[in-house]
């Protein structure tokens, strides 16, 4: 008599509530309930792209900054990106892009004795070395002699080689760019900016000598001082060896410049730039470097790139 009176009283009780009980089914309540404890979490951990939390981005000691995707040009990431800083040695991507599509590779180069007065040069006026060996020089150990020996050779002057930088500089639209030297020396007249320094990058790294010497540790050359004797250049760019993926490609520093770096890496098929300017030391720049690359692996990952509107 119970075990009927139950089931009777069961019947009773889902004619009687089941509709008020239907949307409370189980898989809702579940997520009722992670909605509630969502609730309760810190807001403190990042945005959210989809259904995944990135972390806010990195402090860092660089006034400017710029990741960029280098397959699709979205921006990841920026900081003063349109501010005009001084270069240094990044200066020495656009002589390289000019050395590389107007030079001639195999063409001996003389050294001036201009350009071994530059500060700090390893060449002595009367060296001869072929050119592209000069640009393998300056692009890894940014000899600022060998860069302004490149200039005085292909532009016949280091004057006409700057307006040729001028020149390219605004057919890839780079705005807030003025070029006086071929080698990034600090001068008034001389700046560029964060963003402007990534579109010349981006568009040398889509020449194929040009990766390969920045992607380089290290290139053994003809030693230009001893005949028959070879030259070991070693790369100023310290993530070559230090963080995963590294392709390149160029390191800068003077008093006035802070630590600059374009840098470059690879991950999962994805190839992201990073330009950073003014860092605080030449050490922070490959720091702020390596924290803006992971950063921006995992943004692109999550699809945060906005694409440029030019």
């Amino acid at each position: 008599m119970f075990f009927l009176n139950s089931t009777k009283a069961a019947e009773l009780w889902e004619a009687r509530f089941g509709r008020l009980a239907a949307p409370f089914s189980l898989a809702r309540l579940l997520v009722l309930f992670f909605c509630v404890c969502a609730l309760f979490i810190p807001g403190d951990y990042g945005v959210a792209a989809g259904e995944r939390i990135l972390p806010n981005p990195p402090a860092v000691t660089a006034e400017s900054a710029i990741v960029v995707d280098l397959q699709t040009g979205g921006i990841i990431y920026g900081k003063n990106a349109d501010v005009r800083q001084y270069p240094a040695s990044t200066t020495k991507v656009m002589t390289a892009v000019l050395a590389l599509e107007e030079g001639d590779n195999n063409r001996t180069v003389v050294v001036s004795p201009y350009a071994a007065w530059v500060e700090c040069t390893g060449l002595w006026a009367g060296h001869a070395m072929r050119e592209f060996d000069m640009i393998e020089l300056m692009l890894l150990e940014s000899d600022n002699g060998a860069a302004t020996a490149l200039g005085e050779a292909v532009g016949g002057s280091e004057s006409a080689f700057v307006a040729m930088m001028n020149d390219k500089a605004r057919e890839l639209g780079m705005n807030g760019t003025h070029f006086e030297n071929c080698n990034g020396m600090p001068d008034a007249n001389h700046y560029s900016t964060a963003r402007d320094i990534a579109k010349v990058s981006a568009y040398a790294m889509k020449n194929e000598m040009f990766r390969r010497i920045v992607a380089s540790e290290r290139i053994i050359m003809p030693d230009w001082q001893t005949p028959g004797a070879v030259y070991e250049a070693e790369n100023t760019n310290k993530l070559l060896e230090s963080y995963p993926g590294c392709i390149g490609v160029k390191t800068g520093f003077t008093n006035a410049a802070g630590g600059c770096l374009v840098s470059a890496a690879r991950r999962n098929g994805r190839e992201l730039l990073c330009v950073v300017l003014k860092s605080s030391d030449m050490d922070t720049r490959f720091s702020d470097s390596a924290a803006l690359l992971d950063y921006g692996f995992l943004c692109a990952e999550n699809g945060l790139a906005e694409l440029p509107k030019n």
